[in-house]
């Protein structure tokens, strides 16, 4: 009897012990978002996806709400973007440039987590894996993985002294890498040249939502069940198409914390769309059917097989 209370208690200990390391480890990965939005510093960094490898130069000074940082492109199409507080701006010398600079303002490496990520744990688990050594800097490599096998997992390399996140990682249900960023030199402090800050390029687009928001209760007329756990409303509001200002779209964005998911929805035009889902851009996948009278376009980082299972299990009405 002794023998099995002892065991129970080792027991205990341990599961004590666990969750404890687990709180610790979302302590520091709430250190290592505020460090990847303010920490000042100039570095280089890669972006890979999907076959293509581009070069970036960033630089940031300031802090909270004062933050400025500039970050230019050092191959492909020329392209700049500046971030003052929480507005960011593209600047390019062309069109094209700066239709470039909109998909790069899509994912700002080094903040990809959220700025609040209390939520996560529900739809993901933290782990903590070995050290490393990346930009010449020591780094601990955590793990954010999915409880389900509809959505991608995270790998950070978080810099020892600031947890400033030096590498990450965006793996499939198969742990394969299907997208990662990487500092290749970054120093801490801010740029001592201020013109560094400063964008070049005459052509400008902000990126910050246009979309005009209407209350809740209004925009959120619709009633969507059969997201993924951990999926809650956090956005509701009504968007015109491009070129069509009488035509008005509802678009929903739910969020599990860490991915970001647009629904939207709008009345049945002619012929029912065929439902597909394709890949958008790098971790970004979108689906698109219909239920009834209404169509549906889905756009989130989800992975293709992750996004087509939602579209299937979405459920779409009226109150």
């Amino acid at each position: 009897m002794k023998r099995v209370y002892f065991l129970s208690g080792c027991m205990l200990l341990a599961a004590a012990m666990a969750a404890r390391a687990a709180d610790d480890d979302w302590g520091v990965l709430k250190k290592s978002v505020a460090s990847a939005r303010q920490l000042p510093l100039s570095g280089t960094y890669l972006h890979q996806m999907s076959g293509l490898l581009e070069t970036f130069r960033l630089y940031r000074a300031g802090d909270g709400d004062g933050v400025l940082e500039r970050r230019e492109s050092l191959d492909g199409p020329p392209r700049e973007i500046v971030r003052t507080g929480g507005d960011v701006v593209g600047y390019a010398p062309d069109t094209k440039s700066l239709a470039a600079a909109r998909l790069s303002a899509m994912r700002l490496f080094p903040a990809l987590l959220p700025d609040e990520i209390d939520g996560i744990a529900q739809s993901y688990a933290v782990r903590r894996l070995t050290g490393d050594r990346i930009a010449q800097k020591d780094c601990q490599w955590f793990e954010l993985k999915p409880r389900d096998t509809l959505r991608y997992g995270v790998r950070l390399c978080l810099e020892n002294a600031t947890q400033l996140p030096l590498k990450i990682m965006t793996v499939s249900p198969k742990s394969d890498v299907v997208e990662q960023y990487m500092f290749t030199d970054v120093e801490f402090g801010a740029p001592r040249n201020r013109a560094v800050l400063k964008p070049h390029y005459r052509l400008s687009y902000p990126m910050r939502t246009l979309a005009t928001q209407v209350p809740e209760s209004t925009a959120a007329d619709i009633e969507v069940s059969g997201l993924p756990t951990g999926f809650r409303l956090v956005r509701a509001m009504k968007r015109s198409l491009p070129g069509q200002a009488d035509k008005q779209v509802r678009q929903l964005i739910f969020s599990d914390g860490l991915v970001m998911l647009s629904l939207f929805v709008e009345p049945m035009m002619g012929d029912p769309r065929t439902p597909r889902v394709s890949s958008l851009h790098g971790v970004i996948s979108t689906a698109s059917g219909h239920q009834g009278d209404m169509q549906f376009t889905l756009v989130g980082d989800l992975p293709e097989q992750g996004m087509s299972a939602v579209a299937r299990s979405l459920k779409i009405s009226r109150p």
